[in-house]
């Protein structure tokens, strides 16, 4: 009995559904995958065939044991109905921990600097697009996507509030500081005059007048960094947009250190802040900075030699 792959991937992504869960990049994964199956005319899964896919050229070691591991789980679906479908792939041919990228933390001044150059971007509507989406990201910690993501009726100015969809459709409220309200509102003016978009639709717009995109955004934001000439540890990688993010992260854990707040709670508001699932993701921050970690230390020192007699 012959199994098609097709219809068996859409039948154990609803199963997996069914039970909780998310899956994310599932679902374009094991469709990838299945398009280079049909490219060499193949029917049924193997060892090979998946550990190609999972290693093509360009791709991360985290993300390669991610890739053979969705496989890997759908190869044993397949399996279950028909052996002759679907070869069972071992785990841990592609070991790979969890190791974090050591953020690039901006300074005030840098980010400044970055929104001085993206406003010279051409054609103009990117350029002040790019500059406003720095600004936003910087100012509030979200995600790229989260940014790109955003309609026009997202954005709150008279409640000085923005509606976020974060990932896996999770939903959040950001209160906004007033300067930055005043620069969206700023940017939607300006956007206004250089396009006849329409009030609703996409807040973000890219250099055709359509929705931006991740692409755009960052070869743009590389534009930007190269004109701004930032420096950069030996051996470390360069500035990436999401680590605008991090600085955000990372400086609201140093100002609560500062004000002798109860960093527990400050760090369970920023989780909820940020869209995070795992509140261990917020935790990390304190190991991300030198100066953060220093503080830390120091009020560990502070409050053991509190209670010594």
């Amino acid at each position: 009995m012959s199994v098609d792959l097709r219809a068996a991937a859409a039948d154990y992504l609803q199963t997996r559904r069914a039970r909780g869960y998310r899956l994310a990049d599932h679902e374009w994964l094991i469709s990838s995958f299945l398009d280079g199956l049909q490219a060499q005319n193949r029917v049924s899964i193997t060892r090979a065939d998946a550990l190609a896919f999972a290693t093509r050229p360009g791709v991360g070691r985290a993300w390669q044991a991610f890739r053979m591991s969705t496989i890997r789980d759908f190869a044993s679906y397949v399996h279950g109905r028909n052996p002759q479908a679907a070869e069972l792939i071992p785990a841990g041919l592609i070991p790979a921990g969890h190791v974090r990228r050591i953020p690039y933390l901006y300074s005030a001044e840098q980010i400044s600097d970055l929104m001085t150059k993206a406003v010279a971007i051409l054609p103009p509507l990117l350029g002040v697009t790019i500059a406003a989406f720095i600004g936003l990201l910087a100012a509030t910690g979200m995600r790229g996507g989260e940014a790109i993501g955003l309609d026009a009726e997202d954005f709150l100015p008279e409640r000085a509030l923005l509606n976020v969809t974060g990932k896996y459709g999770r939903q959040r409220v950001l209160p906004l500081h007033p300067s930055t309200v005043t620069a969206l509102s700023t940017y939607r003016q300006v956007r206004a005059a250089m396009t006849p978009a329409p009030v609703a639709g996409p807040f973000f717009l890219g250099a055709t007048g359509n929705r931006l995109n991740h692409t755009s955004a960052q070869e743009a934001f590389r534009r930007v960094v190269a004109a701004c000439d930032l420096p950069t540890s030996p051996g470390a990688r360069p500035p990436r947009l999401h680590d605008l993010r991090h600085a955000f992260a990372v400086n609201s854990l140093i100002d609560a250190h500062r004000q002798g707040a109860d960093v527990d709670a400050r760090i369970a508001a920023l989780a909820t802040y940020l869209g995070h699932v795992n509140p261990v993701n917020t935790y990390w921050y304190l190991t991300a900075s030198a100066e953060l970690m220093t503080l830390v230390g120091d009020r560990m020192a502070t409050h053991r030699q509190g209670r010594r007699p």
